[in-house]
């Protein structure tokens, strides 16, 4: 398989100019030269070969061939909400979360929640999601909302979908109550359209994890407590755990 990269633009047959830091990746990192066929993905679903016909210092000419479209993952989909960690551990959480499919991240800001993921930590994030994106196969980027206050989250996003909220003393989260989820979310979508019909919203406190008027307002709209087991997880392992069941669960 030729190395994947991703090109910003809408990717066109014909001859593309190549820079910045995916092109210091393909020339200075993976030492491509001329003449070599590379991957052009454009996180949309378009996807091209190109050949390298042109290298200077700073930028490369590449020659597009046909601009294949790949099909959208036709789900169900994962949709994670978290009180994200400090950057470092929520590049790993995001890495993990691209590999393992989950569709959409939204951070979200509790009571307890300790980091504030301004603008520019969320723009570190989308970079990882692009390397991430690039080593996994993946032609479409996985989504990272802007940050949600929680009483908007739960207001507003919670009812759109099935919802379920890790917290102690919740039923096992399981493939089976996975399985559960989704077909309650397509009766839900037949009767309102606004419910996503095939769709499974898990949501990840804080380390400290949620208050109880946080949990109170959750189950007010319908979510419903899981529990992730007997351990005190991280919050960026209790999310990759909850992804991994839901793998699982579309699997059999």
């Amino acid at each position: 398989m030729s190395a994947r990269f991703f090109i910003e633009d809408k990717l066109k047959t014909g001859t593309l100019a190549f820079d910045g830091t995916e092109f210091h990746h393909m020339v200075r990192v993976t030492r491509h030269q001329i003449g070599d066929t590379v991957r052009l993905f454009d996180g949309a679903g378009k996807e091209a070969d190109a050949e390298i016909t042109f290298i200077s210092r700073h930028s490369a000419t590449l020659k597009v061939g046909k601009i294949e479209s790949i099909p959208q993952d036709p789900g169900p989909h994962l949709v994670l909400a978290v009180a994200m960690p400090k950057l470092t551990r929520a590049g790993w959480l995001v890495e993990k979360a691209v590999e393992l499919g989950v569709s959409r991240i939204i951070p979200i800001q509790t009571q307890r929640g300790v980091v504030d993921p301004r603008e520019s930590k969320l723009e570190t994030l989308r970079n990882t999601i692009v390397a991430a994106s690039k080593q996994c196969g993946r032609s479409r980027l996985m989504e990272v909302s802007n940050v949600t206050s929680w009483q908007d989250f739960v207001n507003k996003t919670v009812p759109n979908y099935s919802t379920t909220v890790a917290h102690p003393g919740g039923m096992p989260l399981t493939s089976e109550l996975v399985r559960t989820t989704l077909t309650e979310a397509a009766a839900r979508h037949a009767e309102d359209k606004k419910v996503a019909e095939d769709s499974l919203l898990i949501v990840i406190g804080p380390e400290g994890g949620f208050v109880i008027e946080e949990v109170t307002q959750a189950t007010a709209r319908g979510a419903r407590l899981v529990s992730l087991g007997t351990r005190i997880l991280r919050m960026e392992t209790a999310a990759i755990y909850a992804a991994v069941v839901f793998n699982s669960a579309l699997s059999r």
